[in-house]
């Protein structure tokens, strides 16, 4: 969903792109673009460098977002490893700027009255989740390469995204099992959210605005999940009501379908460690990428109608 709404965006800005894309990606979003598509894994530095030579930015997406298990050893190599090979391969290729897709969740979220910014402190550890912890130290591990080597790097740090192409479907699940009738109600927690397009501007502009050595939260809305639920419910036309779950249910349900996922060995519709994030109030503020990167804010009711439109016009289920 990322990657393509941020091609789209370039390609508007008349950019020629190199795209590294997995062996195993299907990439439909991608095809008849004008751009260059290289097969290629960031495990395997060989099968992208030489391409790099001819570039003068790096746009780093890829990463494994798998939070089951919660410790996931491949989530470490992609995300940490994989970025280092290719933040040591840009260094080789005098690339001008590496404009890194970190996570929010790398700081910690703020309350109502004081939302979360860069400036948190992370304290993620608590979780024991490869994912979370991996994003982390990749971006201090980019940072630090800056404060030593001066890498020309800006880290744009997305909140929950919404909107056109999400082809997995990755975040619009949400808003799929809400839709198909798997979502019988709401819970606790808040969540930050932002359209992918928004996300997608950010980026483009941090290939000449922000400053290097930054970290920029690319959010919008803070909203709990009634009222989220709500605003998806309304847009879909869904008329069942909704209902409020305890949060103790919905965690013993996290529980023994995560119990149930070991024994069986099949990834769980959602682990206990799934639903102890969804519990906390995530409130961010984006006041920084708005102001340096000039990044736009699109309701998020806008957001839940392209998602929506761009699964129906494409069959995109569950």
């Amino acid at each position: 969903m990322l990657g393509t709404n941020v091609v789209l965006e370039l390609l508007k800005r008349k950019h020629e792109l190199v795209c590294l894309v997995h062996p195993s990606s299907k990439s439909n979003t991608l095809k008849d673009l004008p751009v260059s598509i290289v097969k290629g894994d960031i495990l395997n530095v060989s099968s992208f460098e030489s391409y790099l030579s001819d570039c003068n930015y790096v746009v780093h997406i890829a990463a494994s977002t798998s939070v089951w298990p919660r410790r996931n050893e491949m989530v470490n190599r992609v995300n940490i490893e994989g970025t280092r090979n290719l933040m040591t391969a840009a260094q080789r290729a005098g690339i001008q700027r590496f404009v890194h897709v970190g996570s929010a969740n790398s700081m910690d979220p703020g309350t109502k009255d004081a939302p979360g910014t860069e400036e948190n402190a992370y304290t993620g550890w608590k979780y024991k989740n490869d994912y979370l912890d991996s994003k982390y130290k990749t971006q201090q591990m980019l940072l630090n390469e800056y404060e030593k080597n001066g890498f020309p790097v800006v880290i744009v740090s997305p909140t929950f995204m919404l909107g056109d192409y999400d082809s997995g479907p990755t975040s619009g699940r949400l808003l799929l099992s809400m839709v198909e009738g798997k979502v019988p109600g709401y819970s606790k927690g808040v969540k930050n959210y932002v359209h992918a397009k928004d996300v997608a501007v950010a980026i483009a502009n941090a290939l000449t605005l922000g400053r290097t050595g930054q970290v920029y939260i690319a959010g919008n809305q803070n909203l709990d999940y009634q009222t989220f639920f709500t605003k998806v419910k309304d847009i879909a036309g869904i008329k069942k009501k909704l209902i409020r779950i305890p949060f103790l249910l919905v965690l013993m349900g996290g529980f023994f379908s995560s119990l149930l996922a070991r024994i069986t060995k099949k990834k769980p519709g959602l682990s206990y460690g799934m639903v102890q994030l969804m519990g906390i109030e995530q409130y961010y503020s984006s006041a920084k990428a708005v102001k340096e990167l000039e990044m736009p804010q699109t309701d998020v009711d806008q957001a839940i109608k392209d998602c929506l439109n761009w699964f129906r016009a494409n069959n995109v289920r569950l």
